[in-house]
């Protein structure tokens, strides 16, 4: 086919699989992200929401698709670096099944507590838990949320109950109304319910400040070191589309994440936008599936 030569894939439709359901950070993510690369390659992109299963239920189906470059996946710290620390048994390899294209960037988590707490910084809050042990709780509702929560009781040395959620909105919902105290949830569900009063924001989980939230600590800052756990998001594709397609892709990215348009939209959803080219971002999640399984361990999380 013509398109393996050129890297021109605009003869007809693509697919982009987002692994998650409509309304999640990654969702949001795709849609401005894909709706611009359509514009730049001149076809139409449709993306298709395949929830479940920690993402893994997407991953299966984009890793068996036809590495043609007609179904194209957004990937990220769930899909392809945490689950094969999480999940007994994955149908996929993330590093064998796929083309990584390009990272697009990164969610900055942060921490909430539920504004009735009296505690103004983390140190207050491991003060106020190491006070009455066992009588806090901390919500999640995915990989990152629950590695953070864990990780968080370790290194703080506090006892406090971690409460697994379907989906962060039910989560965050129950923290507003002070049922559990507080979650570890990415900004782009969680930032706008802080300003507004309805929840407390404490610190980012970043290594360091993110322009986003310049005004918030890290949790390093405040004396508790989480590496380099952070939530991210890409574009991958089935292991064996041709490279003159994963670079075209790549260099179209690269190209709309410097524009200052489309980095203002990712900016209003809490996201930032970080472009690493395909030979770095193979390496990066590398990294990350090896980072996970060391964190997860030490967390104490079994695989599920």
């Amino acid at each position: 086919m013509q398109h393996r030569n050129s890297g021109d894939i605009s003869r007809r439709r693509i697919t982009v699989i987002v692994p998650f359901g409509p309304g999640s950070g990654t969702d949001g993510v795709a849609r401005i992200v894909t709706q611009r690369l359509a514009e730049v390659l001149k076809t139409t992109i449709v993306v298709e929401n395949r929830p479940g299963a920690s993402g893994a239920i997407g991953a299966v189906a984009t890793a068996r698709s036809a590495p043609d470059g007609y179904t194209l996946m957004f990937g990220g710290s769930s899909t392809h670096a945490a689950n094969p620390s999480l999940l007994k048994s994955i149908q996929y390899s993330p590093k064998e099944d796929f083309a990584p294209i390009a990272r697009v960037g990164l969610f900055p988590y942060i921490l909430v507590i539920h504004p009735g707490i009296e505690a103004k910084s983390v140190g207050e809050l491991i003060a106020l838990a190491k006070q009455k042990p066992g009588s806090m709780s901390v919500a999640y509702s995915n990989a990152l949320g629950q590695l953070a929560a864990e990780m968080f009781k370790r290194r703080a040395g506090i006892d406090v109950q971690a409460v697994p959620y379907k989906s962060s909105p039910e989560g965050i919902t129950d923290v507003i109304a002070g049922r559990v105290s507080m979650m570890f949830n990415d900004v782009t569900s969680t930032l706008p319910l802080a300003r507004s009063g309805q929840l407390r924001a404490l610190v980012t989980i970043t290594k360091s400040r993110t322009p986003l939230l310049s005004e918030l600590p890290t949790m390093q800052e405040q004396g508790i070191d989480f590496g380099n756990l952070s939530a991210w998001t890409g574009m991958f594709a089935p292991k064996g589309t041709p490279p003159e397609v994963v670079e075209k892709l790549a260099e179209s990215l690269r190209d709309i994440l410097a524009e200052p348009a489309v980095r203002q939209r990712l900016a209003e959803i809490g996201f930032e936008a970080q472009w690493l080219p395909s030979k770095q971002f193979a390496d990066f999640v590398a990294a990350e599936i090896e980072l996970w399984a060391v964190l997860t361990k030490e967390a104490g999380i079994e695989r599920q």
